[in-house]
């Protein structure tokens, strides 16, 4: 190639190149421009992020705590060892020279009658852990040491103060339950669940029909062979011959619940004398609804009073006349033949009506033909407790006696012997209520 074709082609290739250079700075400014926004956007995400990102704080967990074993149980863990060893306890012996020398303070004796083997050696104090009750202070809200555990009927029940309430009602006794020979067996179960408390275990047995009786008023018994001795001797004789049913007691009235008119299966006394005493564990057997009354309010007794008087204003000359020919009427004798002993098994049985067994001589009484007395209106009504009266009686007892001791409501098992369905539907949801166990128990053999 010539110097002259070079030439040429170096002035033609220097416009090529100019044009490629501002190419190239189209180029390099844009590529620039889009990196500056780039780095502006991610700097402002990255400083945003920053400001609203929550701080991470670390903390330590505080330090481990022991805590020295309470001198107390190791107090009561030494008494306990040193009463169940053989050896007699090692008492303090005062060392001296001259002995004549020393008076001895005068010692103050309690004297307490002391009526348990049982006898704890710490005072009773409230609080967490250390124990409420009516004045022991041990078992399930103190150390323990009264616990049972018992098999009532099948129930497997637990507790530190417990009431066994037995239902003693002629009804007990009926054929379909096995007669006078199946309450006995009745009773052998509730002596079984006697000897099963443990020494300490603080009880009570009731009897209820209509009445009702403890075997201890206004406490109850530590168990111990004492205690469960008497309490077999109390149960044994109820529904035996010559003394069937139950229509009184030494448990008859209690001013706190509701207020009742009498009835029969009276199982308002029965829980009303196991809560008087703080039980934390009610067991149950019955073989009916409670029909306890309904006492009359002020209104409804200043109505029936009402018209008691309009009906005696309105019949005063029937009754007048009824009187004249009372008077008047004559005498005729009549005579009553004479009845011997009856059996249990041949006389029937009723709810609220104790049998007559006993033998009668003859004898003669005066009849006369008169017709009836005219009567007045009789006293009305007002029905029987419902399970909610039963819950309201229950609830106004535990706020009166159990909180201010700090106790616990009490736990309520049941057996429906051979029961009913309406008492079996009452019993087990009384039961549930109370956070127990039923259970249904046919005769027993």
């Amino acid at each position: 190639m010539g110097f002259k074709e070079k030439l040429i082609r170096w002035f033609t290739s220097g416009g090529e190149a100019s044009a490629r250079k501002r190419t190239l700075r189209l180029v390099l400014f844009g590529s620039l421009a889009l990196h500056l926004l780039a780095g502006a956007i991610f700097g402002g995400y990255v400083l945003i992020s920053s400001l609203t990102k929550e701080e991470t704080v670390f903390e330590a967990p505080p330090p481990m705590r022991t805590y020295e074993p309470r001198k107390v149980e190791l107090k009561v863990k030494v008494q306990q060892k040193q009463r169940s060893s053989s050896r007699p306890q090692v008492v303090p012996r005062l060392v001296s020279s001259r002995p004549a020398e020393i008076t001895l303070p005068d010692i103050k004796v309690d004297p307490k009658l002391v009526t348990t083997t049982f006898q704890p050696k710490f005072k009773a104090v409230t609080g967490v852990g250390m124990g409420v009750g009516l004045g022991t202070g041990y078992g399930t809200s103190g150390f323990g040491q009264g616990v049972s555990k018992v098999n009532f009927f099948g129930i497997q029940a637990i507790g530190e103060r417990i009431a066994i309430c037995v239902d003693v009602s002629v009804s007990m006794v009926e054929e379909e339950r096995g007669g006078p020979g199946g309450f006995l067996r009745v009773k052998e179960r509730v002596n079984a669940v006697i000897d099963a408390l443990k020494e300490g275990t603080l009880f009570n047995v009731i009897v209820f029909a209509d009445g009702c009786s403890m075997l201890e008023v206004g406490k109850m018994l530590y168990a111990n062979p004492e205690s469960r001795t008497q309490a077999k001797q109390f149960l044994a004789p109820f529904n035996s011959e010559g003394q069937w049913g139950h229509d009184a007691g030494n448990f008859s009235a209690f001013p706190h619940g509701l207020k009742a008119d009498g009835g029969t299966t009276r199982l308002d006394l029965a829980i009303s004398a196991a809560m008087s005493q703080g039980a934390d564990t009610i067991l149950i057997i019955s073989d009916g609804l409670p029909q306890v009354r309904k006492p009359l309010t002020a209104e409804q007794l200043a109505a029936h009073q009402k018209r008691v008087a309009d009906w005696y204003a309105a019949n005063a000359a029937k009754v007048a006349a009824w009187n004249e020919a009372n008077q008047n009427a004559p005498v005729r004798r009549e005579w009553v033949p004479p009845r011997p002993a009856q059996q249990p098994s041949k006389v029937v049985l009723r709810e609220g009506h104790k049998p007559d067994l006993a033998a009668h001589d003859g004898y003669w009484r005066e009849v006369r033909d008169v017709g009836p007395k005219p009567q007045p209106p009789p006293m009305p009504d007002p029905g029987n407790w419902t399970l909610a009266d039963f819950v309201q009686h229950i609830e106004l007892i535990y706020k009166d006696i159990y909180v201010e001791k700090g106790l616990k409501a009490p736990t309520i098992h049941c057996i429906g012997y051979q029961i009913d369905k309406d008492g079996h539907e009452f019993l087990k949801k009384l039961t549930k209520q109370y956070k127990g166990q039923f259970r249904l128990v046919h005769k027993l053999r």
